[in-house]
């Protein structure tokens, strides 16, 4: 991404051009997380309910089977 002050790097072009949209002020985010002292707006409901399960519901199914280390999303994992 070249926007300033962000690195994120996607292998796929269609996943550079969505994620560069989240830097887009304009742009709609209809899907407003249900936890009233969160308020965060997604332009995806997928986003919204993946925030919702990691942030709010605290899940973690993806875990390190080295280190046992959990994780909320599986691109976390690889990161790791």
């Amino acid at each position: 991404c070249n926007h300033p002050g962000c690195d994120r790097r996607f292998a796929r072009l269609f996943n550079l051009h969505t994620h560069e949209k989240t830097h887009d002020p304009e742009q709609a985010r209809p899907f407003i997380c249900s936890d009233a002292e969160c308020g965060k707006a997604f332009s995806r409901k997928h986003d919204l309910q993946r925030h919702e399960a990691s942030v709010h519901k605290g899940e973690r199914n993806f875990a390190c089977t080295k280190c046992l280390k959990p994780f909320s999303r599986q691109d976390g994992l690889r990161r790791h």
